[in-house]
């Protein structure tokens, strides 16, 4: 049974979702410790440095527009997160989806991830989602080929000023071209990637290899001090520690096996629903070089590999999750609304077809996996629990300016809500 993306529930969850983005980063402009400002601190006054660029949009348009540097920051983010929610929202509105493809597009490591984690909303992965969302639209076959490849050409090395890890994620811009291009061979597929993701390849490699001194660093945090009376703290502070030369294995060092196993589980329930479609779907053509060389489970293997260099070197495993799993999903999307692969789902089991064919139990069901979990920032944090309701709650207590829920101060309900909720 399918239906439309394009209904009132799915437009809601975007509006929600758009206007809970424009408050909560209207609040986190003003947190004093929040990495999400602190990224977008790091400029080039004191020289080359990677995730730069970002920074120095914002001291151009704080500059040119005569405002408070945090609220330029503000700006470039909120127009960067509103452009991607919008952007999908008018590219899956008219796509038709069966229940399983439902819960894979609700999953809590999608959409609602950065509002359930605060601490991810603004970060710039969300330049990458947008990225790729751009050229997942541009590779429908209204548009020109060439329009798709010199869209990476060009914005590739941009992006990758401003977040270099985007270089992990360019097999799936790949797989798009590859697709998109038409490449048959090894020979094509080597000589054509090489040429659009040149830029971008260069751009990265002169990042590693030119990393900012010591003196760079404190002469561009004396500038931050003086010009705009900001702190270089958290990203902008780590800078210099926590590089991309392959040394932050320290990340492990308070991490167990619980929290190893805490994220496999994490992998396994999120990326289910996702997964078994992609287990049971196939292309529907073999006229590519991936169609024809690899099964399709195959390839989104090959494509989740590169991200296990963020798990093994970096400390943010919540956010490295929902990259993964954003990725992947527009990709999925991608190869459906173009047809690229057969959307048929034969479950024959009988267990499923009574669960199907319950409406109580499906919602029951899917309000419990999209709105009731999510992973934590950090490798070492636990699960968090009831996802929607601490949304709904928290940006309450902001409105109305009230601190928690104290009725009646030992009432067993409170303790709870105190404990688990809060």
């Amino acid at each position: 049974m399918q239906s439309t993306v394009e209904n009132k529930s799915f437009f809601i969850f975007i509006f929600i979702n758009i206007l809970l983005v424009i408050f909560w980063l209207n609040i986190k402009q003003e947190v004093g410790n929040d990495s999400s400002i602190s990224e977008w601190l790091i400029n080039y006054q004191g020289g080359f440095t990677r995730r730069g660029l970002g920074g120095e949009l914002a001291i151009g348009l704080a500059n040119f527009m005569d405002i408070a540097l945090r609220k330029a920051i503000f700006l470039i983010q909120t127009t960067i997160h509103i452009s991607y929610l919008a952007l999908l929202y008018f590219y899956c509105r008219d796509l038709k989806i069966n229940l399983l493809q439902k819960f894979a597009l609700y999953a809590p490591i999608f959409l609602l991830y950065p509002l359930a984690e605060i601490e991810a909303l603004g970060r710039k992965e969300i330049i990458l989602f947008l990225f790729f969302l751009m050229t997942i639209f541009f590779s429908t076959k209204k548009y020109d080929v060439k329009f798709v490849n010199y869209l990476i050409f060009f914005l590739s090395p941009i992006v990758c000023l401003i977040w270099e890890q985007v270089v992990l994620f360019f097999p799936f811009f790949a797989a798009v071209l590859i697709i998109k291009n038409n490449l048959k061979t090894f020979k094509e597929v080597f000589q054509k990637l090489l040429i659009i993701f040149f830029p971008g390849i260069i751009t990265f490699v002169y990042i590693f290899v030119t990393p900012l001194s010591e003196s760079g660093h404190e002469i561009m945090c004396n500038f931050l001090n003086n010009q705009y009376d900001e702190k270089c703290y958290m990203s902008a502070n780590m800078l210099i520690s926590s590089t991309i030369h392959f040394d932050t294995l320290w990340i492990h060092d308070n991490a167990n096996f619980t929290h190893y196993l805490r994220y496999t589980l994490i992998f396994l329930v999120g990326f289910l629903p996702l997964n078994i479609l992609i287990s049971k779907n196939s292309f529907a053509k073999k006229d590519n070089f991936i169609s024809k060389n690899f099964k399709l489970r195959s390839i989104f293997f090959l494509l989740y590999s590169p991200a296990l260099m963020l798990f093994m070197y970096g400390y943010d495993w919540g956010r490295w999750i929902n990259i993964t799993y954003t990725f992947s999903i527009l990709f999925y999307i991608h190869l459906l609304k173009n047809s690229i692969i057969q959307q048929t789902l034969e479950i024959k089991n009988l267990s499923w077809n009574k669960f199907v064919k319950s409406k109580f139990l499906v919602s029951f069901v899917f309000i419990i996996f999209a709105f009731f979990w999510n992973p934590k920032t950090v490798i070492t944090a636990d699960i968090a629990t009831n996802t929607g309701y601490k949304i709904i709650y928290n940006t309450s207590k902001k409105i109305f300016n009230f601190t928690s829920v104290r009725l009646f101060q030992n009432n067993p309900i409170i303790k709870f809500h105190k404990k688990y909720i809060e």
